[in-house]
């Protein structure tokens, strides 16, 4: 809920209901789980961000405690690891009150803490909080931790680590913890999701043609071309039939399946 405007848009309303509805339905598993952390990936444009979006909104209105970070190459304050875990316990606090009597004592013990390793900060602020509120009480929500465009922060290592770090945790089962990650497949990243330690409990959905990116981009044209219409102060110098099926059809080729090209050409 960023005020910047970079961080505004979410899926466009009947567009990536499939893809949604996936992970959707991984989250609210009721089954025997074998998957606890879900790689999106794709390429730049194909719209996993708004994805991810969508599927914080979709935690917070069924009070599911989710955890995010949402990196950004040209912010100085979100391409890097520095603000990283601050912002989760932050996040931590709002949605899991019971972990601000465990969390609040331990930065004062250690007001350096978060010049510390990741390693540390993650073990020392969340994971360990997290594991002793397990034992006081018997039943606990699901908790997610969401990152997205890991391949945006600045350095590689990092973006490996941090895959690491968090998959270590959900591994060793101190909490019920999901992980999803969306970024592109950069090779530093996949070499991680790939590793025999990764790739027995991660589920990886691709956002490629079988999700169709066609038939939502012409969804969205459509929508935004007719919302075009009504609010224009010049829609009176505009054709009834305009644009043509075969105009909109141009402009989805030309997108190759990546939303950022029709949502420049609607902007424009």
């Amino acid at each position: 809920d960023s005020q910047e405007h970079v961080d505004a848009p979410k899926c466009h309303p009947n567009t990536r209901k499939a893809v949604l509805e996936q992970i959707k339905n991984w989250i609210i598993l009721t089954v025997t789980r074998a998957q606890w952390i879900l790689w999106l990936n794709g390429a730049a444009g194909a719209g996993k961000s708004a994805i991810a979006r969508s599927i914080v909104e979709l935690c917070i209105e069924r009070n599911i405690p989710i955890a995010r970070f949402f990196f950004f190459r040209t912010d100085s304050t979100r391409n890097n690891i520095k603000p990283l875990v601050a912002t989760l316990i932050h996040q931590l606090i709002q949605s899991m009150p019971d972990m601000e009597p465990i969390i609040i004592p331990r930065i004062k013990s250690d007001p350096l803490i978060f010049t510390k390793s990741l390693k540390t900060q993650f073990e020392f602020l969340i994971f360990g909080p997290l594991h002793k509120l397990k034992r006081s009480f018997i039943h606990l929500n699901t908790l997610v931790f969401l990152f997205d465009g890991v391949d945006e922060c600045d350095d590689e290592d990092d973006q490996a680590s941090i895959i690491r770090i968090v998959a270590d945790f959900v591994k060793s089962n101190s909490f019920p913890v999901l992980a999803f990650f969306g970024s592109r497949t950069e090779p530093q990243i996949s070499t991680v999701f790939r590793s025999a330690a990764l790739s027995d409990i991660t589920r990886t959905l691709a956002l490629d043609d079988k999700y169709l990116p066609d038939d939502d981009i012409r969804v969205f044209l459509n929508d935004s071309f007719d919302e075009i219409k009504r609010t224009h102060p010049f829609a009176r110098l505009l054709d009834t039939n305009w644009p043509t099926t075969s105009e909109v059809g141009e402009i989805v080729e030309k997108s190759s399946g990546q939303f950022i090209y029709a949502s420049v050409v609607i902007k424009f």
